[in-house]
C-alpha cells in the first residue's frame, strides 16, 4: 500500500489537498471516482498527464504529490473567424 496526495485545482478551496491510499492495480480513474471527481484528470507534478487505465501504484512513488485538474480546460487564444481578421 501507498499513501499518495492529491492536489485538487478548481475547487475554490473546498477541497485542495487529499491524502489517498492506493493498492496495488489502483488506475486514475479509480481515484477520481473515490474522490467525485467528474471530469477532471491526474497530472505528475513535472508534468504529463495520467491516462484512466494506467496504473497509479507502479507509476507512483511513497508519498508522491499528483494533481487533479479539471480534464476540458482549452489553454491558448481563442480562434478568430477570417472574416473579422
Amino acid at each position: 500500500m501507498k499513501q499518495i496526495i492529491i492536489s485538487v485545482a478548481g475547487t475554490d478551496g473546498s477541497r485542495e489537498y487529499k491524502d489517498v491510499e492506493i493498492l496495488p492495480g489502483t488506475k486514475a480513474r479509480d481515484i477520481l471516482s473515490k474522490l467525485n471527481l467528474d471530469g477532471f484528470q491526474l497530472n505528475r507534478a513535472e508534468g504529463g498527464a495520467f491516462g484512466f487505465n494506467d496504473d497509479l501504484y507502479q507509476a507512483v512513488s511513497q508519498g508522491q504529490k499528483l494533481f487533479a485538474t479539471k480534464s476540458d480546460v482549452v489553454a491558448g487564444e481563442k480562434a478568430v473567424p477570417s472574416c473579422f481578421a
